[in-house]
């Protein structure tokens, strides 16, 4: 049986997000990408500028995700389709 397999940096007809979080999820920086953004070369631009300021990325953001160390401070660049100034509830609880 063939899985799915979500390519994160495929061409979208919706506008993504690629931003900065610091590990309590305060927003550090935020881009709003409008389509058609290539989003791959986005998100590489962004770790080129973030390796000049002294960021270390800790792997390859191959899912759309990379933490970044810079001394001892470490941060979250992510690419995602949900606008970080969204404050409603992401998940579904029965509860409501």
């Amino acid at each position: 049986m063939a899985r799915y397999h979500h390519n994160i940096f495929g061409k979208s007809k919706t506008v993504r997000y690629l931003v900065i979080f610091d590990l309590q999820w305060k927003i550090i920086e935020c881009q709003r990408l409008e389509p058609p953004v290539d989003l791959h070369c986005a998100m590489s631009v962004t770790i080129n500028r973030l390796l000049e300021q002294g960021w270390i990325p800790e792997g390859e953001p191959k899912f759309g995700f990379a933490f970044l160390i810079r001394e001892d401070i470490r941060r979250l660049l992510i690419l995602t389709e949900r606008d970080p100034a969204d404050t409603t509830p992401q998940a579904f609880s029965p509860f409501k």
